[in-house]
């Protein structure tokens, strides 16, 4: 009986592990923030955002194209305070937007 217990426990310590362990690393992560700075590419894409979350880290964000706004509407969230929530992946050391949303 107590190799039965012994085994559950181990289940219970090593199954987060192992299911983490087949995550992708590029999986997207999501931060809400106020826009500190915004990069056009051109009228419908930004190459750069920067933004602040409620404590204080700033990240910066490249893009690979339309992430759901445009330059000038996220300027709009910039001036008037609004916060934007930036879903991401993180490539190395590189931050890609994929996806803004209000």
């Amino acid at each position: 009986m107590s190799s039965v217990l012994l085994a559950a426990a181990f289940l219970l310590v090593a199954m987060p592990m192992l299911l983490g362990a087949g995550c992708d690393a590029n999986s997207p992560n999501q931060v809400r923030g106020q826009v500190i700075e915004a990069v056009p590419r051109n009228f419908s894409e930004l190459e750069v955002l920067r933004i602040r979350d409620d404590e204080g880290r700033e990240y910066v964000f490249e893009t690979e194209g339309f992430i759901g706004f445009t330059p000038s509407h996220v300027r709009e969230h910039q001036l008037f305070g609004q916060s934007l929530l930036v879903i991401y992946e993180r490539r190395g050391e590189v931050l890609i937007a994929i996806r803004l949303e209000d």
